[in-house]
């Protein structure tokens, strides 16, 4: 959780719910793939050092089977240094002693934080953002909100012909998954775009969005595939002079806690860089998955057009702020012009991401009912509208 004053300031259809059920976390293990973290304090090259001496290691110990690959991936950003692959258990055992090592943890499965879908063409979450009271239908921006700044959106990519981003707002930015196209197979990752920058959808209708695809065709990915493509995102914003005071990161996912993913948003941070994530849906506490645990995050959790917390919106001390999640129409991948109703703290988060490229720190206090114990009574406000 991060303080407020770091937010740097919608045709019939079929409804699917998908149920947020107790899931072990052992399940969630990937088999035989970690992700191990250095130490802070090592340069670059100390890092390569490390990197070059597990992969002799690995090949003296000549093993042959094609999923025990290795190092696979390799993050690094400051002096945070760690990489994710495929180990024997006795390699694994000499990374486990190395001196360098600061943790290893099991590689696990990340979902999208997404529950209904439905058709509905009601602007109301919009109409909340620049209001204190709800039940409004009147949605008020500057006219210039977004103008000259960047989402990087961490998804299942983004349909960049889709009309709601014209003219020529959204990018591909980078691709995270080995032997998969750009398209945006899900749609998650167009809604929560148009969502944050939509013409129509949108809460800042200037903005551009990056795409960052770390979601294919199945609703779960991995810790260490999200971790590549918000390292990427964070060291390209960080490569570009002037950008981080000009962009946010969007994470509508997550998974179990990751104490590595948990130490990159935080280094992301220190460079200044601001990042805005879901809550989760299975109606807990948020601090138990990430990166919504993150400490320099800024979480999420979800109200509907009553500003009640859905129950399935997760909460607790880790959340800092809510948004609406209920309802929400944005744009859908099947088309240019395609729209779909959702609702989930995937699209709670994107409200905030929005308000933070138009305003810092303005949220409504007190009006949120039974945001779960431990919660912030505080709701997303753009500043635009009623005082």
């Amino acid at each position: 959780m991060v303080g407020l004053p770091h937010l740097s300031t919608l045709l019939a259809g079929v409804v699917l719910v998908l149920a947020a059920p107790v899931v072990d976390k052992r399940d969630l293990v990937v088999p035989g793939k970690y992700i191990v973290t250095l130490k802070p304090g090592f340069s670059v090259a100390e890092a390569t050092t490390h990197l070059n001496w597990v992969r002799s290691v690995h090949a003296r110990r000549g093993v042959s089977s094609r999923d025990v690959t290795g190092i696979e991936k390799v993050y690094s950003l400051s002096d945070f240094h760690a990489y994710a692959g495929s180990f024997d258990a006795s390699t694994l055992d000499e990374i486990r002693t190395n001196y360098q090592v600061a943790a290893i943890e099991p590689d696990m499965i990340w979902t999208l934080d997404s529950s209904l879908v439905t058709q509905s063409p009601s602007p109301w979450n919009l109409a909340s953002l620049s209001h204190r009271t709800p039940n409004h239908t009147t949605y008020f921006y500057h006219p210039l909100a977004g103008a000259n700044t960047f989402a990087y959106v961490i998804d299942s990519g983004i349909r960049t012909t889709h009309s709601e981003f014209a003219p020529a707002r959204a990018v591909l930015g980078y691709n995270a998954i080995p032997g998969s196209s750009s398209t945006d197979h899900l749609s998650h990752g167009t809604h929560v775009a148009a969502t944050i920058a939509g013409r129509t959808y949108g809460v800042a209708k200037l903005a551009s969005v990056v795409a960052v695809k770390v979601f294919d065709r199945s609703l779960a990915s991995t810790t260490s595939v999200v971790m590549d493509g918000y390292a990427w995102a964070v060291n390209n914003i960080t490569a570009t002079p002037g950008r981080a005071a000009r962009s946010v990161v969007s994470l509508s996912l997550g998974g179990p806690v990751s104490a590595a993913f948990n130490g990159l948003v935080a280094k992301a941070y220190e460079a200044g860089v601001v990042t805005v994530v879901s809550a989760g849906n299975e109606g807990v506490e948020a601090a138990g998955r990430s990166p919504a645990s993150a400490g320099e995050a800024i979480t999420v959790g979800a109200v509907d057009g009553g500003n009640g917390r859905p129950g399935w919106s997760n909460f607790g001390g880790a959340v800092d702020l809510f948004a609406p999640g209920v309802g929400v129409v944005s744009a859908w991948a099947t088309g240019d012009g395609d729209v779909m109703e959702m609702e989930g703290t995937s699209m709670a988060a994107p409200h905030a991401a929005g308000v933070w490229e138009g305003v810092k720190g303005l949220a409504t206090k007190e009006v949120v009912k039974d945001g779960g114990q431990g919660s912030p009574n505080l709701l997303a406000f753009n500043g635009a509208g009623e005082i």
